[in-house]
């Protein structure tokens, strides 16, 4: 990474590692609050005194390229693809190559300091001194609205204001952006293609959601614009952050930890749920970017998953019709994990299920189809 500025990771007010790849020079501070996506990937640097024979230097200069990439990879995670809607206008605004290279995400990463609604690290430099958390933390600082309205709508605006914007850290495929409510409260706001179907469907889910016993987050349709989006309320505070579950499985495989293992011994119960959830609404995108867990950011442990969300791709026509599609967890079919679930974990609805909870008809068919397979009643 020729060229970027010496930096230290930050977990809130807490120095964690200090970065500088043109030195080679990494050098962690504080063990227990390294980000998940790095323990086990970084190599202990030697000092310079211990250097005496070029086998000592050649391998100190692979153990500083092994942190490079570790580092590199776990900045460029944090920043949106290309690939996301209206990517880039966002970086026409900041004026950033439009090139999906982990370099240029690193670059990215850095102006922005890495800020992101999943978790309270950041980058502090040289220059900043002692630069307190309370002012860098987009949940307790103004959002910038151009930015914004770029992430949402795709407008071709001038930046003005801050750099320092979750809207280079949130990932995904559909437009969104972050608005802060009257109550002062992280809401964000999505758009769906085709009409917004997919919003519309988001919502449904989340309804339907409400009447069984899973934990999920609420979402609401909204209008920005005039255009209908639907919204849900920022998952994370600032003593529970998110590790995905693309996070999560890196970090038990590269720690010599079997994952669907860790996974139900943390939390069994939310993670059978989840399984029987996708069959029932036919979720073709369960990734590891819309399911994982909840830890606290005072004592590092993996506590919980975090709720449900991201449903906007439910209901898949093609999904609707096979019942046995293949599915990511237990190398299972969907059927298959979702029998094996209600085996395992009590799962119910809570309130009655009818034609009215569903946008079309074969929604409710194929809803109702997939419940009497579980032994599930719809009205």
């Amino acid at each position: 990474m020729d060229g970027c500025r010496p930096f230290v990771i930050m977990m809130k007010d807490i120095e964690v590692m200090k970065v500088d790849f043109d030195a080679l020079k990494y050098e962690v501070i504080n063990e227990k609050y390294l980000p998940y996506p790095l323990r086990g990937k970084l190599r202990e640097m030697r000092s310079v005194d211990s250097i005496r024979t070029s086998y000592d230097l050649t391998q100190s200069v692979i153990a500083a390229r092994k942190n490079e990439e570790a580092i590199v990879s776990w900045l460029a995670g944090r920043v949106l693809l290309l690939s996301r809607a209206n990517a880039k206008w966002i970086y026409n605004l900041f004026g950033f190559e439009q090139i999906s290279t982990d370099e240029q995400r690193v670059k990215i990463a850095v102006t922005c300091r890495a800020v992101s609604v999943l978790d309270p690290y950041w980058l502090r430099f040289e220059e900043d001194g002692n630069l307190p958390w309370k002012e860098v933390d987009v949940r307790q600082n103004p959002l910038n609205e151009i930015v914004a309205q770029v992430a949402l709508h795709g407008k071709n605006l001038t930046l003005q204001g801050s750099m320092i914007t979750p809207e280079l850290t949130t990932n995904g495929t559909y437009a969104k952006a972050w608005r802060r409510h009257s109550d002062g409260r992280l809401w964000l706001y999505k758009l769906g293609e085709k009409g917004n179907t997919e919003s519309r469907i988001e919502v449904m889910c989340s309804k339907l959601l409400d009447k069984m016993n899973v934990e999920h987050v609420l979402y609401e349709a909204g209008e920005d614009e005039g255009k209908y989006v639907c919204m849900c309320p920022c998952m994370t505070t600032e003593t529970e952050a998110i590790l995905t579950g693309m996070e999560f499985t890196s970090f038990c495989n590269v720690n010599g930890l079997d994952p669907d293992t860790e996974m139900l011994r943390i939390d069994r119960e939310s993670i059978y749920r989840m399984w029987i959830v996708d069959f029932l609404i036919s979720n073709r995108d369960r990734h590891g970017q819309n399911w994982g867990f909840f830890y606290d950011t005072e004592t590092m442990e993996i506590l919980k998953c975090h709720p449900l969300f991201d449903h906007n791709n439910a209901f898949d026509i093609e999904y609707m019709r096979d019942m046995d599609a293949p599915y990511q967890f237990g190398k299972m079919t969907i059927r298959q994990a979702a029998v094996k679930a209600m085996k395992e974990v009590d799962f119910h609805f809570t309130q009655p299920i009818g034609r009215e909870d569903f946008i079309t008809e074969r929604q409710y068919l194929s809803f109702k189809k997939r419940a009497a397979c579980l032994g599930l009643k719809v009205l």
